[in-house]
């Protein structure tokens, strides 16, 4: 590494995605400190503090990963999974957590493999699908990075976290439209997903098996794989009741919370009245920093970790939420631009894929703090509280920022 390869990589960097990340970053410390003023004793708690420090971690990691060469990342793609995936296996024997198994405790340190292996998973996937050898067009092809996201997924669901799990699932399908996977294959694979959430209901279920019907007749695949699809897909539908009942309660609960917030007023339902509460009382301009009376009084649960977006809502009005959306919207534009501009295809799938990881997280964090979704736990990227999360959200920006760098020999 000389003087010249260090003054091109900063030449390289685009410093528009650092800078909203940063703003973003920024925004959010105000809205923690705010919202663990009265657990910290003070505008300098604990809490604030480690955010801090985890954000200075993670900006670290951001450019460590950026002046890393890409060939290494390359390179190094299926190590890093497996090392992670290793991690995941062992917090089902020794993680620790409230009625879960989810981080490692090293002394005052703990951390959380699952939000690690959303970067391993994205690199392992991006190397497969760049393969220059690989035949796309083949469905066989789709078995393995369909085991690569199938392996972490199942072990996280165990821990349990669904909302990771629904990570690993959202970082796949995108990277797989993106390596020009037939559009049939992606409507084959969602196809089960759909039968099981249309089953619940006779008459969406009867229209969505008509769809599938029409859909197997104009894409002229071999009858055999038409039946096998169409069997399936019936099957999935018909013993959707003893899936939804191998679901935990505190799962059903959330779910059907969704439709009928009434359902669990002083439960689920709860955080989500709050939360809409919170939001709808900060008016245009908001309460003021500190001056929250959900924040404050204790009625927004979470509030420093899931429940962040409904603080910067209450205290600082729909004026700072927009610009916060509009800043998330250039980011992953700017992400998906790049994308498309990438000088290899390796990088291309990892933008593709951090593109992927953001959007999911900020569209399901902010989509369930307003109402539109069930509560499923995820963090929203650079505001919610969490060591773990904050170091994987700037080593997936380091990442994205090292792809659009040079290209790989």
């Amino acid at each position: 590494m000389n003087n010249y390869w260090i003054q091109k990589k900063l030449s390289d960097l685009d410093w528009g995605i650092l800078a909203i990340c940063l703003v973003l970053f920024t925004v959010g410390l105000i809205a923690l400190n705010s919202a663990t003023l009265e657990s910290s004793g003070g505008y300098f708690g604990n809490n604030f503090h480690k955010q801090i420090l985890w954000g200075l971690l993670g900006l670290t990691g951001l450019f460590a990963i950026y002046f890393l060469e890409k060939k290494v990342l390359f390179e190094w793609s299926y190590l890093i999974y497996g090392v992670v995936l290793v991690l995941l296996v062992l917090t089902l024997f020794f993680g620790t957590g409230a009625g879960s198994s989810r981080w490692f405790r090293l002394g005052p340190i703990q951390f959380q493999p699952s939000e690690f292996m959303k970067i391993a998973l994205i690199l392992a996937l991006a190397k497969y699908l760049s393969s220059y050898r690989l035949n796309i067009q083949n469905p066989q092809t789709l078995a393995i990075p369909f085991l690569l996201t199938l392996f972490p997924t199942v072990i996280v669901f165990q821990q349990p976290d669904l909302g990771t799990a629904m990570v690993y699932i959202a970082i796949l399908f995108p990277m797989l439209f993106w390596a020009n996977v037939p559009l049939f294959y992606l409507f084959a694979i969602l196809a089960p997903f759909v039968s099981i959430v249309t089953a619940f209901n006779f008459v969406t279920f009867a229209i969505w098996i008509g769809i599938l019907l029409v859909v197997l007749y104009f894409s002229r695949r071999p009858l055999f794989l038409s039946v096998f699809h169409f069997i399936g897909n019936v099957s999935l539908g018909l013993v959707t009741p003893l899936l939804w009942s191998s679901l935990k309660e505190y799962q059903q609960t959330r779910i059907l919370t969704l439709f009928d917030m009434s359902l669990d007023p002083q439960g689920s339902g709860y955080q989500v009245l709050q939360s809409q509460t919170a939001i709808g009382s900060g008016g245009m301009w908001g309460r003021g920093i500190g001056q929250g009376t959900q924040t404050h009084l204790k009625f927004l649960p979470e509030q420093h970790t899931d429940f962040i977006f409904s603080v910067v809502g209450e205290e600082m009005g729909f004026i700072v939420v927009a610009v916060l959306l509009v800043l998330f919207m250039l980011l992953l534009l700017r992400i998906t631009y790049l994308a498309s501009e990438a000088r290899d295809k390796f990088s291309g799938m990892v933008l593709m894929g951090v593109g992927s990881l953001l959007f999911f997280h900020v569209a399901v964090n902010i989509a369930m703090t307003i109402g539109l979704m069930p509560v499923t736990g995820l963090p929203l990227p650079f505001f919610s509280y969490g060591g773990s999360f904050l170091v994987m959200s700037f080593a997936a920006i380091g990442l994205l920022l090292n792809s659009n760098s040079e290209r790989i020999e």
